[in-house]
C-alpha cells in the first residue's frame, strides 16, 4: 500500500508563522515542541489518511488535533496526498465547546 504524501498549502505558511509568533511569547521550547508534535502527528496521516473525523460544518475536511490547534485537511485520493489547508487555534473555531472528543487526537 502506497503511503500518502503531506502537502502544506499556501495558507498554512501564514498560519504556522502566526502560531510561531504567538507561542514565542512564552518559551522557545514551546515553539519547538509544538512544531515537532505537528510534524509527528501529520506524518501519521501518511499511513492513516482517513483516521480523523470529518468536520461536520464542511464534509470535505477532516480535523486533526495538535495541542490547542485544529489542523484541517483533505485527502486527495487521485494524488495520494494529504493536503493541509489551515491550522487554527481551536478556541477561535469552537469557542468554549470541547474539541477533543469528536476529532482525531493521536497520543
Amino acid at each position: 500500500m502506497k503511503k500518502y504524501s503531506i502537502k502544506f498549502l499556501e495558507d498554512t505558511v501564514r498560519d504556522r508563522e502566526e502560531i510561531r509568533e504567538y507561542l514565542s511569547t512564552y518559551y522557545e521550547s514551546t515553539v519547538t515542541r509544538f512544531f515537532r508534535l505537528l510534524k509527528e502527528k501529520t506524518s501519521r496521516l501518511k499511513d492513516f489518511p482517513h483516521s480523523c473525523q470529518v468536520y461536520e460544518d464542511d464534509q470535505d475536511y477532516r480535523v486533526l488535533i495538535v495541542e490547542d490547534y485544529l489542523v484541517f485537511y483533505m485527502v486527495n485520493e487521485d494524488d495520494k496526498a494529504i493536503e493541509i489547508h489551515r491550522i487554527f487555534m481551536a478556541l477561535k473555531i469552537l469557542g468554549n465547546n470541547s474539541f477533543k472528543a469528536p476529532f482525531c487526537q493521536y497520543k
